[in-house]
């Protein structure tokens, strides 16, 4: 299996940080707040997605959604979820404003994210494809990601064709991912792009299941995601800025995603963790909190000039230890 390696260089913490990302988290806790206070809605209660243990694990609170840290496969989870259409609804509502409030100043903080993402299915795909890839469904990321489609269209390889599916709350009586099911069976793409959805879903077996059923045999899913096992979430937990309960009800290990994938009928043909910005949040972490000591971190972070963070890094991606890992799965 491939582990490769994709930092360019280090971001500025500036350009991540600020009122664009406080407003985000504000207004899915809002959201969170609002599940929580409907009276009838019927909330699920849930083992470790990934290997499905029940226990034992140790906590991993976000107040008020409790969560688990499986001590299996280092999984953390939401314990209990609410049902997709109504996580689909809220996202739905909420992603004209998001698009509308980001404008282009926005593409130009996320353009180095959109090259990553053409980069990797650029030098992934003839790896695993004899003729390369004519047709790529992109799932829900466009809905989120302001301008991702025209970049795509812009930087993309000529003759790839693209297949933007926005964010379909559906029905409370549709399956979930009924509109990916759709979509797959219209379309008969090659290969899907699920960036950053796993850790949205309530049932992150169930959207596989969908991408398993959909896919010709040989097709390809290009996933990204959190990672568990990534040194932000060590060493801080729920404290890290990253942590938006809604948006990680699942964060997934490495190896505990690896299982469910195969299980779920496909093949694990390329994992990393790209992640660029653990070190730089870690650094502001400790530079800017009071009182908090760590032995080795935080006299490390407050120490440490740009090449070591660019080091650090680096170590992170090679070791998969960053916070954000990608697999290239194959339909078996």
């Amino acid at each position: 299996m491939l582990t490769p390696v994709f930092l360019d260089n280090l971001p500025d913490i500036g350009a991540i940080t600020g009122r664009r990302g406080e407003l985000h988290r504000l207004q899915r806790n809002k959201a969170l707040a609002d599940l929580l206070l409907e009276e009838d809605l019927a909330w699920q209660e849930r083992v470790c997605p990934a290997c499905g243990t029940p226990g034992p694990a140790s906590n991993f609170t976000r107040s008020p959604l409790p969560f688990r840290n499986c001590s299996t496969c280092n999984t953390i989870h939401a314990t209990r979820v609410p049902p997709q259409h109504r996580l689909d609804g809220l996202r739905h509502n909420e992603a004209a404003e998001l698009l509308a409030r980001d404008g282009t100043a926005a593409m130009a903080l996320r353009e180095a994210e959109y090259v990553s993402i053409l980069n990797w299915l650029r030098l992934s795909a003839p790896r695993y494809t004899r003729k390369g890839l004519s047709h790529v469904l992109d799932y829900r990321f466009a809905s989120h990601a302001a301008h991702w489609s025209e970049t795509a269209a812009r930087l993309g390889d000529d003759g790839l064709r693209w297949t933007h599916l926005p964010l379909d709350p559906g029905t409370p009586d549709d399956p979930p991912f009924a509109d990916l099911a759709r979509a797959l069976q219209s379309g008969r793409p090659e290969a899907v792009l699920v960036q950053s959805e796993l850790d949205r879903c309530a049932d992150p077996q169930a959207l596989l299941a969908v991408l398993r059923a959909g896919l010709p045999p040989g097709g390809l899913v290009f996933l990204s995601s959190s990672c568990a096992d990534g040194l932000e979430y060590e060493i801080l937990g729920a404290d890290s800025p990253s942590f938006v309960p809604l948006d990680r009800l699942t964060i997934f290990s490495v190896c505990g995603f690896s299982a469910l994938a195969r299980r779920s009928g496909f093949d694990c043909l390329e994992i990393s963790t790209p992640g660029r910005l653990d070190a730089v949040l870690l650094q502001r972490y400790f530079t800017e909190m009071d009182g908090v000591e760590m032995p080795f971190w935080s006299v490390f972070f407050r120490n440490a000039d740009r090449d070591r963070l660019q080091d650090l890094q680096l170590l992170l991606q090679r070791s998969l230890r960053s916070g954000v890992m990608r697999f290239v799965l194959r339909v078996c």
